[in-house]
């Protein structure tokens, strides 16, 4: 034990001093006149003398006003002792809601005890602590800034929900390391099961970090593909679920095909094993789903869909420097599944739909669409005579892929100097010469943009993202869908001239801008109806992470290249007044019993 104001002890002597000299004080006596002294009780206590100071005998209310003084003493002393509590002077405490907190292993889920773990912080604080709440989800966001008000701060956990998608922790501790990161003894309580990446660009300046784990068993089978591809022999439909748990287990997995049942297959897989299964499957269906029967704790990977479309999904790799402008307008399309690259791999081969050269010399590939930034080839459908800076726009077609795209106010430092060649068709030019140029031959197409989005403002501009939408719709070969699939927790966008209203497991609408609907994230896995500009299309979202799938809690995480342990409760140092105040009414309370009594 330690005190914040030891110089109070010395109090005790002044005041004890005085209690003992009130003892030592003699009696004030007043003469009376009686009639007879038999018409008193014999009197059995000794006749103090009459002078100022007597002998100091023994007495139990001496001693009980002595310890009373004690404790107001040391109560002043403000003593420190070490108390358990998550919560301390300045406290930034970051929630995992992603969706292996919402397995069952912990009732009613990891992420309910999670809940009850931050809700019992909040409600033991001190009034002087301060305290901030980050969701670590897929888009971390502050549900309440550093503050002392309980009831807001309740009502704002009360009001978090765990996704089916894969988290951003990272990104959440890099914020909570802002905000309190310049505070001395400040504190950063990340709560979750362990289920992210090793988190590397993250510093913790003055603040310590606690990891408070949660979660106890790891049994779980997920769907870890559902795809289908024509062959000459008709479509083929293959489907595979994994066994993540410590055990072999059976299940049942049920294939739907546009909504109507297609096969249900029995299965058994041991643990860390994968079980396929590939069937012959008619051309005409447009949607396949899979749902899997089994005794896991999570649910959200036991479903899975395939859209039938060959611009449905497509896998594109962007080959160049780092773009953040050009990798976020291809990210937020809902068919891409994006891959980067400085170079075109060795072993691209045929396995991406869609390869975006930015700003590099565009290679020979056998992707079925490519797409040139800033830089042409060999072999490529242009004709290119040098580069310049600056350009004025002249033209464009009114072909599809410009839809919405104005490059009359697009500055260009460093511009290719193009005119197309071959079976290239100029569809916009500059003074410069072709500024976008497309090809189409046996199956393949190439889209040419003359100059490289971070050698201009096109990147500010509102036709951005749309362009970027555009040219994946026609070099992916993608047709007017009436499905769309997305990943669960994840921003995507359509185009929309006025609105979008997504409905699934709860409705949102969502106003375009400028061509665009940006629809944030669909917070759970499954079926539902996305509206753009009053015409329907059925919205399929599902979780495809073996990161989440795999959810064994982790004893200890990897934060800022350092290993953090898990630790039941964190200590601090806190005042030890409530037992001194109980002390102090139960000595006060028996002195007046004893002075009651004596009277």
């Amino acid at each position: 034990m330690s005190f914040l104001n030891p110089a109070a002890l010395w109090a005790m002597l002044p005041l004890g001093g005085i209690i003992v000299t009130l003892y030592l004080l003699k009696m004030r006596r007043q003469d009376l006149r009686v009639p007879a002294s038999f018409l008193w009780p014999a009197q059995t206590e000794e006749i103090r003398a009459n002078s100022l100071f007597q002998r100091l005998r023994f007495s139990w209310l001496l001693v009980l006003q002595l310890l009373a003084a004690l404790l107001v003493v040391l109560a002043v002393a403000r003593p420190q002792t070490m108390q358990s509590g998550l919560a301390g002077q300045v406290t930034v405490i970051v929630l995992d809601s992603s969706a292996s907190m919402a397995a069952t292993d912990v009732r009613p889920s990891r992420f309910d005890a999670a809940k009850g773990i931050v809700a019992g912080a909040i409600r033991e604080a001190k009034p002087s602590d301060r305290l901030a709440l980050i969701e670590a989800g897929p888009n971390p966001r502050v549900l309440f800034s550093l503050s002392s008000d309980p009831r807001k701060q309740l009502s704002a956990l009360d009001s978090l929900g765990t996704t089916d998608s894969e988290n951003d922790v990272a990104e959440a501790l890099r914020l909570a390391g802002a905000l309190v990161g310049g505070i001395d003894g400040a504190r950063i309580i990340l709560v979750s099961d362990g289920s992210f990446a090793p988190v590397t660009d993250f510093s913790r300046g003055k603040a310590a970090v606690f990891y408070q784990g949660v979660g106890k068993l790891s049994d779980n089978l997920a769907i870890t593909a559902l795809g289908q591809t024509d062959s000459p022999e008709g479509r083929l439909l293959y489907v595979a679920v994994k066994n993540f748990g410590p055990s072999a287990t059976e299940g049942t997995i049920s294939l739907y095909a546009d909504g109507k049942p297609l096969d249900s297959l029995a299965f058994k897989i041991g643990k860390g094993s994968t079980w396929g299964k590939t069937l012959q499957v008619a051309r005409k269906t447009l949607v396949y789903e899979a749902r899997l029967e089994a005794p896991d704790y999570l649910k959200a990977d036991n479903y899975a869909v395939a859209v039938a479309d060959p611009g449905a999904n497509l896998r594109v790799l962007l080959v160049g420097p780092p773009d953040p402008f050009t990798e976020r307008a291809l990210g937020l399309d809902p068919r891409v599944k994006l891959e980067k690259a400085t170079q075109l791999p060795a072993n691209a081969g045929g396995q991406y739909d869609v390869v975006v050269y930015n700003g590099v010399e565009e290679r020979p590939v056998s992707a079925r669409g490519v797409l040139v930034l800033g830089r042409s080839g060999t072999g490529s459908a242009i004709k290119e005579s040098g580069t310049s800076k600056g350009m004025e726009f002249l033209s464009k077609t009114d072909d599809p892929i410009l839809k919405g795209v104005d490059f009359r106010v697009t500055q260009a430092d460093k511009i290719a100097r193009w005119a197309a060649a071959g079976r290239g068709t100029e569809l916009a030019t500059s003074s410069r010469g072709a500024l976008v140029v497309k090809e189409e031959t046996a199956g393949r197409r190439r889209l040419y943009l003359a100059f490289a989005p971070l050698d201009s403002d096109f990147p500010l501009q509102v036709g951005f993202p749309i362009f970027f939408a555009n040219a994946v719709t026609y070099l992916g070969g993608a047709r007017d869908q009436s499905a769309l699939s997305v990943d669960a927790g994840k921003p995507f966008s359509v185009p929309a001239e006025n609105e979008a209203k997504v409905s699934l497991n709860g409705d949102s609408i969502v106003p375009s801008r400028n061509g665009m609907a940006v629809i944030r994230s669909v917070a759970r896995v499954g079926r539902g109806e996305i509206r753009v500009d009053g015409k329907p299309r059925a919205l399929y979202a599902s979780l495809r992470s073996e990161r989440e799938s795999n959810i064994v809690p982790q004893k200890s995480v990897s934060l800022g290249g350092g290993e953090v342990k898990t630790t039941q409760t964190p200590t601090r140092l806190g005042d030890f007044w409530r037992p001194l105040l109980a002390m102090l009414l139960l000595v006060l309370a028996f002195e007046w019993w004893l002075f009651v009594k004596k009277s």
